[in-house]
């Protein structure tokens, strides 16, 4: 799966020249962590999150605080804090790649940029929404958890199985376990005859570890 199928096209953004009051306000009005800061152009200029203005500018969230220090957030520009030249992705860039960007810098969201034009920006949350997608999660199905042999004829022969019967596969992910011997593979299925599809996968030498009938 790709960046562009679950990057958020309408992005809450701040000009270099806003205020950091402001720039607090409109991540605690619409609940984000991070705005991407622009010019007139639509280019990316950098990004600033609250992580940034806990650290620099404490006064900037800190609403305990005196008057005389949060009238100084209300003065400070946003490109003061800002994180310039920020981690980016593109369009066609897949999901593991953001997945793995964001663990490796453990940041919570990339903006997504088309020749440095801001078209998008993807989170944590929208990972998250893709991997429970992958997963089926929701679906009124059965889903079956087995483990099977890394021999490379092991994923063939459940799939042998399926084609037997009258059978609707939803969703399918593979684990290698960390493991030289096995593999895990989730099924998400749509079938009347799911018990007999248990059964004849454990007659072919898979492990069944769990079977859920979700209805």
């Amino acid at each position: 799966m790709f960046v562009q199928l679950w990057m958020r096209r309408e992005v809450i953004t701040v000009s270099p020249a806003e205020t950091i009051a402001n720039a607090c306000t409109l991540m605690d009005t619409h609940r984000i962590r991070r705005i991407p800061v622009i010019d007139q152009e639509k280019k990316l200029l950098g990004i600033i999150s609250k992580e940034d203005l806990k650290k620099a500018l404490p006064s900037a969230v800190d609403a305990s605080l005196t008057e005389t220090a949060r009238a100084l957030a209300r003065q400070v520009r946003v490109d003061t804090f800002m994180t310039r030249a920020p981690i980016t992705l593109a369009p066609s860039d897949t999901l593991e790649k953001a997945a793995a960007i964001m663990r490796r810098h453990k940041i919570g969201g990339i903006p997504v940029i088309e020749e440095n034009i801001l078209v998008g920006i993807i989170t944590e949350s929208d990972i998250f929404d893709a991997f429970l997608e992958v997963l089926g999660a929701g679906n009124k199905d059965t889903r079956i958890e087995l483990s099977v042999s890394h021999d490379h004829t092991s994923i063939y022969k459940v799939f042998e199985v399926l084609a037997t019967y009258d059978t609707r596969i939803n969703n399918i992910a593979i684990c290698n376990n960390h493991s030289p011997k096995t593999k895990t593979i989730m099924l998400r299925i749509e079938s009347k005859q799911a018990q007999e599809i248990v059964d004849e996968l454990w007659d072919i030498g898979c492990k069944i570890s769990s079977i859920i009938h979700e209805d």
